[in-house]
């Protein structure tokens, strides 16, 4: 029979080569980076890791992130956790002992040190293994996870330290966000991690941070995706045009995922100079992050698990014409991919 305890002597090896690492870090500060435009896990990661390096190591950290934290959802956990993170367009490592790269790794595209020659000192992450991370002096990725706030709950648990509540509530978080509540891509790692910290997180707070008071704008867009959405016989496609706010891409694909008979998903709109895109699936033939990787291609950013992904095209300088001929090119290039280019669409609305 599988083992019911929660196993953290892989937690506690990494633990004694993460001091290793960090010895001489000294009064230095060490960088904790997040992916572009982060998401609850990877805020959760950083946030725990942080406060991991201060109580274990004594080592001073500051938290940064490329792009923007846009979602309501995302908005609120920073905000009511009093989360301190400070927007980093070119983070300059020489000012750092070193950096830690949490929930992403080079060669991505979607985090601040991807043009960088050297690696980062640190990695820690639970998507594909990739080749550049092998470079990296301390780096844990564990594929099998459905979050990396479980991977830093491992550590937390491991080194027998009580997280704060807003430490605890900001990984429970991450871990329901990435598993979509423990029923998409889970490990048994994960409902350890899940229930040490659900004594200690406040579900009042929990239910503020995941059902946040929502703009007028929001509904306007996503009644606009809806009323845009196209059936290709069991893949959901709505191109919004101009948002308001990215926020309601990821949303929506996660909604229309849930139309019966639906097993892909893609949604896009363009905000500001970029053209922001999130892939949902089932389906256990493709990625969804390798899918999205390859639509975006080398000009793009994009990152992502099997059945969730997002990233972003540029659109800067390009007329609304040219805009609206990319997204048809994306679309048409993620239904190329998934064997579905040959499909007649129907309108959603209207079935």
């Amino acid at each position: 029979m599988p083992s019911t305890k929660w196993d953290l002597s892989r937690s506690e090896r990494k633990l004694e080569e993460l001091a290793g690492v960090l010895a001489g870090a000294g009064r230095q500060r060490l960088l904790i980076l997040t992916h572009n435009n982060p998401d609850p896990d990877t805020i959760a990661s950083a946030f725990a890791f942080e406060f991991l390096l201060r109580k274990r190591f004594g080592v001073k950290p500051v938290i940064g992130y490329g792009g923007l934290v846009t979602r309501a959802e995302n908005k609120a956990m920073v905000q009511r956790l009093r989360i301190r993170m400070t927007p980093m367009k070119k983070p300059n490592l020489a000012k750092y002992f070193g950096a830690a790269l949490i929930d992403a790794q080079p060669g991505a595209g979607n985090n601040p040190v991807e043009n960088r020659t050297e690696p980062p000192l640190i990695i820690i992450d639970h998507h594909p293994l990739r080749r550049l991370t092998l470079n990296s002096r301390y780096y844990d990725v564990r594929t099998t996870y459905g979050a990396t706030s479980t991977i830093v709950a491992e550590y937390i648990a491991a080194a027998g330290i009580t997280p704060t509540r807003s430490v605890a509530n900001a990984l429970m978080l991450g871990i329901k966000t990435d598993t979509n509540s423990l029923v998409r891509a889970t490990a048994k790692e994960d409902f350890y991690a899940f229930n040490y910290l659900s004594p200690l997180s406040n579900p009042r707070m929990l239910g503020l941070i995941e059902k946040p008071s929502l703009p007028v704008s929001y509904f306007r867009d996503y009644y606009s995706g809806l009323t845009r959405t196209v059936i290709y016989r069991d893949v959901a496609v709505s191109n919004l045009g101009p948002i308001q706010s990215e926020s309601i891409i990821p949303e929506l694909a996660d909604i229309l995922l849930r139309i019966e008979g639906v097993r892909w998903s893609l949604c896009l709109g363009t905000i500001g100079e970029a053209m922001v895109l999130s892939i949902r699936s089932t389906s256990r033939k493709y990625g969804a992050g390798n899918v999205i990787r390859k639509v975006v291609g080398a000009a793009g950013s994009a990152g992502g698990h099997k059945q969730m992904a997002g990233g972003q095209a540029p659109v800067r300088g390009m007329t609304q014409q040219e805009v609206d001929e990319c997204a048809q090119t994306l679309i048409d290039k993620f239904l190329k991919l998934i064997d579905r280019e040959r499909v007649n669409p129907k309108p959603l609305v209207g079935l």
